[in-house]
């Protein structure tokens, strides 16, 4: 028997004609599957009806199907809907597939999963309810959650804005769903790669913050597009990257005057504009290291294999590839809002700490993910409110607005880093929570302390289990003395701004 995930209130599609959703199992084993949410009308009201009758109300034509294509795995969220023989079907950019968006039949012969829509209700008290994923015969029916539901972008607004380069984040839109990125006067080099995996490293050696953003949306957009070569690379496509000039970078370089992590000034508490500028030009440096991060757990980890010698699935690159293009639309962002203020990025030293914590997890993945997306990014949801509360006090409400948009993305991030590090544990056959505090102890120094966001924590699957009482034993776990006073040591509050 099918069962059904409630999604959302009938109204909250008609932002967007598509959406992404991301769904969890709500009991171990964790499991994440993705889906698009297609809506091809609005509802008909008013609807003449037989005589004496009242008029009618008639839902909108909804489709739900997997996010990647059956055939090679690539994303099916920017593809053409075509009208093929009085039916709806999408069509891969990639291979030109298509596929019935109702019984996901194909003219190939290839199959796409797809998904029951129930509409219940009418008008404004109309919910849409979507089929849960299908379980494999021999398994039991799993519980689900709906752990996001997400805009495709700002291509599929509805109603579509006329020009995105006229957007500035004083306007009233979702900016939760916003990719858009500020015109910039970085350009693009003739001679670009024709492979993710070529980009990545194209832009780990990119020392220009404004065109390694550049470089980063070209990359999203030409593998949406169906443009690339390869989303997973093969292995000899791995080799030959890391044979080019530079190969894995221990560190990508940087244009901006760069100290040691204990070195960096004070940024105050947000009251001033100085100390406001002082902070979004922190995080502006953290936002450009998140994405060199992000593609280098696809360049650095190409290769990975499981204990049973699986391969990385190409959602792996997929989800890692959407996450650099967030962290490129959050520097931007930070770094348009620093020019606002009267000043520019690489006014104020930087420092490396983050990536610091990137060396020392660079020969595993799993410690990787734990640290970098599961300890620094899970402590910035952590900090966030408490951040933008300053600047709400400050009445710096376009600040705000750039910290709102960071915070909703983190949560997703978080989300990625807990999504690919179950299944790596799962692939391993080691429970999650055990293997995450054993990672933390071997990969970091100091006690992490709230306060702890557990609310969105808990969105992005992080249990009290994970964090609770939670220390690392990188180094000395000795106790110091502070101003007079002894206690534990601090965290690693130098990976994040955030992390104090």
């Amino acid at each position: 028997m099918k069962s059904f995930i409630r999604i959302c209130p009938l109204n909250a599609t008609f932002s967007h004609t598509r959406f992404h959703l991301s769904l969890r199992t709500v009991d171990p084993p964790i499991i994440y599957h993705r889906l698009l949410l297609f809506r091809i009308n609005k509802p008909e009201s008013d609807i003449p009806t037989t005589e004496g009758a009242g008029p009618s109300w008639k839902a909108p034509e909804l489709y739900c199907m997997e996010e990647t294509c059956p055939h090679l795995g690539a994303p099916l969220s920017h593809a053409e809907i075509e009208d093929i023989e009085d039916t709806k079907a999408i069509v891969c950019p990639w291979h030109q597939y298509d596929f019935d968006l109702k019984d996901g039949s194909s003219s190939t012969g290839l199959q796409a999963c797809t998904y029951e829509v129930r509409v219940e209700g009418t008008e404004e008290d109309a919910e849409v309810w979507v089929e849960a994923p299908h379980p494999s015969p021999s398994a039991p029916q799993r519980k689900w959650e709906l752990v996001e539901m997400r805009g495709v972008s700002e291509e599929f607004l509805d109603p579509p804005i006329p020009s995105l380069s006229r957007l500035s984040l004083a306007e009233d839109i979702d900016h939760s769903s916003r990719t858009s990125f500020p015109e910039s006067s970085a350009t693009l080099p003739d001679d670009l790669p024709n492979t993710l995996l070529g980009f990545a490293h194209l832009i780990l050696r990119t020392s220009n913050p404004e065109l390694k953003c550049l470089l980063t949306r070209e990359a999203v957009t030409l593998l949406r597009a169906g443009k690339l070569k390869s989303i997973r690379p093969t292995t000899g496509e791995i080799r030959r990257e890391r044979e080019k000039e530079g190969g894995l970078l221990d560190e990508p370089p940087r244009e901006v005057e760069m100290i040691a992590p204990g070195k960096a000034p004070r940024r105050g508490k947000g009251g001033s504009e100085k100390s406001r500028i002082m902070m979004l030009h922190a995080l502006a440096n953290i936002e450009q290291y998140a994405i060199d991060l992000a593609w280098d757990i696809i360049a650095r980890f190409a290769d990975f294999t499981t204990n049973n010698g699986e391969r990385l699935p190409v959602e792996y690159f997929l989800d890692w590839a959407k996450v650099a293009e967030d962290e490129a639309k959050h520097y931007t962002l930070l770094a348009r809002r620093l020019v606002e203020l009267g000043s520019y990025f690489g006014a104020h030293t930087v420092h490396a700490g983050l990536w610091e914590s990137a060396t020392q997890t660079a020969d595993s993945l799993s410690a990787r993910i734990a640290i970098i997306h599961l300890v620094a990014e899970a402590r910035g949801i952590d900090m966030n409110p408490l951040t933008l509360a300053k600047l709400q006090a400050a009445g710096d409400k376009e600040s705000s607005r750039v910290l709102e948009i960071i915070h909703a993305d983190e949560i997703t991030h978080v989300t990625t880093g807990h999504r690919w590090f179950t299944w790596l544990c799962q692939k391993q056959g080691v429970d999650p929570i055990t293997t995450f505090r054993a990672e933390v102890f071997a990969n970091f120094r100091g006690k992490i302390k709230g306060p702890f966001n557990s609310a969105d924590r808990l969105k992005a699957g992080l249990t009290p289990d994970f964090y609770e009482d939670l220390s690392g034993g990188l180094g000395s776990t000795a106790t110091t003395t502070i101003n007079g006073k002894t206690g534990e040591p601090e965290g690693d509050e130098h990976l994040h701004p955030r992390l104090a």
